[in-house]
């Protein structure tokens, strides 16, 4: 065999291995392998109203829930102006959802965060991503008169850093973590992160006064939860599967990575329930989401999860607490249990669902 032949099999076979590689790898990371197994808590009833609510805040002192509600099926140019801050009761959430004023004009929410000073006043921070394509960190005042929530603008943060900002947590009323899944500017370096599974996304920390970055190498990071007592931090990496726990250092905001658990889904947004534990929604096939996203009659399913952790602050094991196919919620990306009740919202489906726990 001829050397310039022998040389072209030899690359030809090691282009094969590696297309399948990342086939294979592809393919994991969008859940084409993994199969949904029906899970129902108990007894659920959808909250109607809302368009995209992909993530939410409970305010249960308030008898109060803060919905991040975004049309992502809406043409960039012309944006649904019923994107909004929604305000439902807790305790009637069937009630209609009532639209937040105080808000940007251009105002097009993503991940939010409620932070409770210890004197009992409370920051409300949202991702806006504008119809001019950038990004910033609106912060509100908030508080309740008879029951009706009030945003008062306090600042709009935002910097070069801030690339494709998906989900934040704030630990002060000026301070907090905030996920870019994307750090690509270029359609090379997208397909790249997305197809290829390229681990170059970060975590920013805002101190107060500028952004610096936290930690990077991450495979689509999504949501951050900040522990109470603030000495951990967990991150849901949404191509990887997985959720990443670090300690935290306080004062200086510093991370440390010390663990992680893999899931059967491509985690999203995370709470905590009264007991210590993580609760993640997550959405088990890429594919049926993109599906739903192209068209509003083929809902992705849903999972949530119910993580605990070890005495170190690490995932140690999870539970499915909530899977369906997508009839009852399609492509679930937040969840929460206050009491005996699971509620969970969508990035693209018209509602939320709301869940009675055995």
């Amino acid at each position: 065999m001829r050397p310039l032949v022998k040389s072209g099999l030899t690359w030809s076979s090691v282009l094969l291995v590696l297309a399948v590689f990342f086939v294979l790898r592809w393919s994991t990371a969008a859940g084409v392998f993994t199969s949904v197994a029906p899970v129902s808590p108990g007894i659920c009833k959808a909250i109607p109203g809302l368009q995209g609510p992909e993530d939410f805040e409970v305010d249960a002192a308030h008898d109060a829930i803060i919905v991040s509600s975004t049309n992502r099926r809406a043409s960039k140019g012309s944006p649904d102006p019923r994107d909004g801050l929604y305000l439902l009761k807790l305790s009637a959430p069937d009630t209609t959802p009532v639209k937040l004023d105080g808000v940007p004009k251009d105002f097009h929410p993503h991940g939010i965060s409620l932070y409770r000073a210890p004197n009992g006043d409370e920051t409300l921070m949202a991702i806006n991503h504008r119809s001019d394509g950038s990004h910033a960190v609106e912060v509100f005042g908030l508080s309740y008169e008879n029951g009706a929530a009030r945003l008062v603008a306090h600042s709009s943060i935002g910097g070069g850093l801030l690339v494709s900002p998906n989900d934040l947590f704030a630990v002060g009323p000026e301070k907090f973590y905030i996920t870019n899944d994307h750090v690509s500017k270029s359609a090379l370096g997208r397909f790249a992160e997305d197809y290829l599974v390229w681990p170059r996304a970060d975590l920013l920390y805002f101190t107060g006064t500028n952004f610096r970055i936290s930690v990077q190498r991450m495979a689509f990071p999504n949501g951050i939860f900040v522990s109470p007592d603030g000495g951990h931090a967990y991150v849901a990496i949404t191509n990887e599967r997985r959720l990443i726990a670090f300690s935290r250092e306080p004062f200086f905001g510093n991370l440390t990575e010390i663990g992680s658990l893999s899931l059967p889904a491509r985690p999203d947004n995370i709470s905590m329930d009264g007991q210590g534990r993580l609760i993640v929604a997550g959405h088990p096939s890429l594919i049926r989401v993109n599906q739903f996203r192209g068209d509003p009659g083929k809902p992705s399913p849903s999972a949530v999860f119910r993580i605990t952790l070890d005495q170190a602050g690490v995932p140690a094991s999870y539970e499915t607490i909530f899977a369906n196919d997508g009839a009852a919620i399609g492509a679930s990306s937040a969840a929460a249990v206050t009491g005996k009740r699971l509620l969970i919202g969508s990035v693209l489906d018209n509602k939320m669902l709301d869940c009675q726990l055995k």
